[in-house]
Parts: C-alpha cells; structure tokens; sequence
C-alpha cells in the first residue's frame, strides 16, 4: 500500500530558482530557471528560494508558459502530463495517458503555443506517437506515428512544418516498467515528419544498434545535434562509447562525432550554444563540448552534470548532487553557482518564459 510518506519520497517537484548571483546588466532581470527534482530522505518539501509543486511520480520535461505556467511531463513510461503555477507553486490540472498509452517524457509546443506534442507509446503494439493536445486545456485531440519504436524528445526543424523526432528504439511496457525488452534488437531512428499531415519525410539511422538516439539540439548553423545512450551489454563497452551524433542540413546519413575520453557512454541532455553543442557526461562527471562541425572541444569537471539550459552565450547546467553552474561560451568560463543539495535535480533544465 501506498502510504503518505512514500507518495511524498517519490513525488516529482518542480523548482523554479531564480539566480541572484548570476551577473547581469544593470536594469535586467536574473533569468529563471525550471528543473524536476526528487528526493529520496525527506518526507516533506520546503522551498529552497522558491516555490515548489508535487506530482504523483518523476517528472522530466518541461516547457515553460507565459505568466508563471508551465507544463511538466512524467518521466519514462509517464501516466501523466501536468500545467502548473510556478510562481504560486500550485499545480492548475493533471492529465492522465489515454487507455494503452504512455508518455516518455517529452513534448513540443506549437510555435503560437496553442498545441502541445508529446512522444508516446502504443502500449498494444509497441510502436511510437506522437500525441497532439490541446495546451489550454490539455484535451486530447489526435495522434500521428512517430517513425519508430521509443520516440523520446522531439523538436522543431522547421517552425510548425517539420519535425524531428529521436526515436530511441528502446522497447518499454507498463507490465514490465523500466525494463528494456529489446536490448539485442534496438533500432534507433532520426523521424522527420511533415505538421500536421504526419507524413514520414526521411529517417536516418546509424550502424551501431546499441547507441540510443534521444536528445536533441539545433545550432545556429542548421547543424541538429543528438546526444546518445549506450545500451551495450558490459559495462566497459561504455566507457569510451560514442556521445554525440550528427545530421547535417541536407545530409544523406547521420555521422558520430569524436570526442574526449571517459564520457561512459550517457548523454543525459543535449543545448546548443551558438554554434556549439553541450552534452551533460552524467556517468562521465563531465559536461562535454563540441564545435557543430563535429570537432570536440575540452570537457569541463561537473560531477554528475544532468539538465542544461542556455539563452545567447550562456549556458546553466544542472548537477544531480544539487549543483548549479554557468558556462559562458566565449570566456570559457564556468562558474558554480549557489546550489540546494537536498534536491537531485533531473535531466532537464529551461528558461521560464
């Protein structure tokens, strides 16, 4: 039986820190930023400079509103999607899967905000969605394929028109929960599909089966950047496991990037800066830096790096142990910043709008 005091260790919160100590110009506001978190001590949440809203499990993905709102996606084999208050800490409507669906944690909003897509699975035949919903009101209004097995984050290529899509080809079901079924027949896709026909435009694989395909980012130059997930069998094959694949504009194929060693094989998020891309190392304890042409450039020490956000040169990256950090592209700075380490903060971190 589910008591009180377990419902509260496995209850998502939403942060919003607002960073004081962050340097802006004189007249600007710090910038605000969105993380899940979860704890696994306490039995009750305080904030921590900020507002907090509990949920039924995990969080993962946000996307921030206007005034305050934002929508927040159950992690991984997810059973809900909620939109919350975080200026008033409240939680405004919680929105259960329809009947054999479940979420993974990722949605996209139409450019004027009126449509929310989130990936999802057919719990009957196993294959990927992706669900269209009404954001107002987070009414289900439709569902097209998603191009693969596993789709997990998705964004806009082009505004409105065409989707990618990262399709991880990990076979996961509610009866079996975070069990991966498919192991040693994963095929990892990148979907691009026409809005809001649904039509499957291309698809673009890789050799090696075992890298999932999961999170992506787009640089200034057009260049999307996918950041990958080992799924080998031993735990040495990660080690030194690709972290970073690219899709070029106009590319027939995706391409691996080199990189730094001792990455470990699991890209916990994906921001582009500019022309450069950002992958937090969780495994790796690095926050892992390439030029969009594929070049890798020196890692930075973060121990277990998780969410990343970024707005003109700056970046903001999240630690699983409670850390906050900020990394200027152009200085080549990074700075830790005040952290909250009663908070696990998870993979994802955005700008509030």
């Amino acid at each position: 039986m589910l008591t009180r005091r377990d419902f509260l260790r496995s209850s998502l919160q939403i942060s919003a820190l607002s960073l004081a100590s962050t340097h802006v110009c004189a007249g600007e506001q710090p910038p605000v930023l969105l993380s899940a978190s979860w704890d696994d001590e306490q039995s009750s949440f305080g904030a921590l400079g900020s507002n907090i809203v509990g949920l039924p499990s995990r969080g993962h993905g946000i996307l921030p509103l206007p005034a305050g709102e934002a929508i927040v996606l159950s992690r991984r084999l997810g059973q809900w999607l909620a939109r919350i208050n975080w200026q008033r800490g409240e939680l405004i409507q919680l929105q259960q899967a329809a009947f054999d669906r479940h979420f993974f944690g990722h949605g996209l909003l139409s450019t004027d905000r009126s449509t929310l897509l989130t990936t999802e699975n057919n719990d009957e035949n196993s294959t990927g969605l992706i669900g269209v919903y009404e954001t107002a009101t987070l009414k289900r209004l439709a569902e097209i394929p998603s191009g693969g097995i596993g789709p997990h984050e998705l964004l806009w290529l082009v505004p409105n028109r065409i989707l990618a899509v990262a399709n991880g080809g990990i076979l996961t079901l509610p009866e079996t929960g975070r069990t991966k079924l498919n192991r040693g027949s994963m095929n990892p896709s990148i979907a691009l599909i026409e809005w809001p026909s649904g039509k499957l435009l291309d698809q673009f694989t890789i050799a090696d089966k075992a890298l999932s395909l999961r999170h992506l980012a787009l640089a200034s130059d057009g260049t999307l950047g996918i950041a990958l997930q080992a799924e080998y069998p031993l735990v040495q094959q990660h080690r030194n496991a690709p972290l970073l694949a690219l899709l070029r504009p106009q590319a027939a194929q995706l391409e691996l990037a080199p990189q730094a060693p001792d990455l470990m094989g699991y890209g916990a998020s994906i921001a582009a800066v500019g022309n450069e891309f950002l992958i937090s190392a969780m495994r790796g304890n690095q926050l892992a830096r390439w030029s969009s042409d594929g070049s890798p450039l020196p890692a930075l020490a973060i121990p277990r790096p998780a969410g990343i956000a970024s707005q003109g040169q700056q970046a903001w990256i999240s630690s699983e142990t409670g850390g906050i950090y900020r990394y200027n592209t152009q200085s080549h700075n990074l700075i830790e910043l005040a952290g909250y380490t009663q908070r696990k903060w998870d993979n994802h971190l955005v700008l509030a709008a």
